[in-house]
């Protein structure tokens, strides 16, 4: 019997890549690279310049470096409510989105990818987890701590996501979304790549006292670069555009709100 050859220089298949590929949108980017540090580029991808010292500072390596020091401190400050803790923030977080093995979910401004592994462990080798920024920084440090086979990541902007409609079973975007220069145009898009009946999860900002038009507010706004969201703003928002089962836990200055898209 004669054996059929295999070419030597055939590349494996990576079964992550091709379930990436089947919900990008080929209208919304020209071609897909690797970078040399291993996260994903669309050429052709329209990326938002970044406004404002907080964004600025965001996408440096010295903001990458920072967060990872910084960040546990603000978790427990944003679920001071909720036993606090990195890894039950992420089993919770996971939980709220309804993860499960072989699941498809977006980690929108992912950061280092801290939730974004972790969500590679939920939805297993039959799912995929995708982190989305547009640090490259941040990219970096999340391909190097925190990947796994059903995770990639990818450098792009959440006003403009470059995936097919209804093509997610889950999204979040954690401590990101006070700094997105049109933050409910970017939930919008989340809205629009999420499935019915998907899980939506935002962890951002809350105004002192839940009220944004305050003259101090402002002020503080205007010295943080950052957007203080009022109390109702982000779950009003999200009722307007369909959603159901809408939560809302508020600790201190930050909101967890988590929703169902109809």
């Amino acid at each position: 019997m004669t054996e059929t050859p295999v070419a030597a220089d055939r590349a494996p298949v990576d079964p992550a890549m091709e379930r990436l590929r089947s919900i990008l949108d080929p209208a919304r980017f020209r071609e897909i690279t690797e970078s040399p540090t291993g996260y994903l580029e669309l050429a052709g991808a329209d990326i938002p310049s970044a406004r404002g010292l907080g964004q600025q500072l965001m996408r440096t390596r010295f903001y990458a470096t920072f967060y990872q020091l910084g960040r546990p401190l603000g978790m427990r400050i944003a679920s001071a409510l909720e036993a606090p803790g990195r890894d039950a923030d992420r089993a919770r977080t996971a939980a709220r989105l309804n993860l499960s093995p072989g699941r498809t979910v977006l980690d929108i401004a992912c950061g280092p990818g801290n939730f974004t592994g972790y969500y590679g462990s939920v939805v297993g080798a039959d799912g995929l987890a995708v982190g989305v920024d547009a640090s490259i920084s941040m990219l970096t440090r999340a391909v190097a701590d925190n990947s796994a086979p059903s995770v990639h990541y990818l450098y792009g902007a959440a006003e403009r996501l470059p995936f097919r409609d209804e093509s997610a079973d889950a999204i979040s975007c954690l401590a990101a979304l006070y700094l997105i220069n049109d933050p409910f145009g970017a939930i919008d898009e989340m809205s629009r790549v999420l499935k019915p009946g998907g899980r939506i999860v935002l962890l951002t900002s809350l105004a002192p006292g839940g009220r944004r038009e305050r003259l101090h507010v402002r002020l503080l706004e205007t010295l943080s670069t950052m957007r203080m969201f009022g109390r109702d703003e982000v779950t009003g928002f999200l009722r307007g555009r369909g959603f159901t089962n809408i939560n809302q836990v508020s600790a201190g200055l930050a909101q967890t709100v988590w929703a169902t898209k109809s």
